[in-house]
């Protein structure tokens, strides 16, 4: 069930991140900025296809923070970003 789970679209990223998860990316991912991780949900949300955030998310976010590729929170943030365009 849980696999099932990882697969459902996400129509909006900000319902489907539970507070713990949130709590995360804004520490670890955004440096503990909350205003950038609001800033950049909100401007994923509005890309209409899979290749424009990921491209967006590549040189603003993981280039410009140097987000660690291989941390499990970059892993699990790029799998919800996935199901946002499936």
């Amino acid at each position: 069930m849980s696999d099932k789970l990882k697969e459902t679209p996400i129509k909006d990223l900000r319902k489907a991140i539970g507070i713990n998860d949130r709590f995360l990316y804004i520490n670890e991912l955004f440096r503990g900025d909350e205003a950038m991780y609001e800033r950049s949900i909100k401007t994923i949300n509005g890309f209409n296809i899979y290749a424009e955030a990921e491209y967006w998310i590549i040189r603003e976010l993981k280039t410009k923070l140097g987000w660690n590729l291989d941390h499990p929170a970059v892993l699990q943030f790029d799998q919800l970003v996935k199901r946002r365009f499936s």
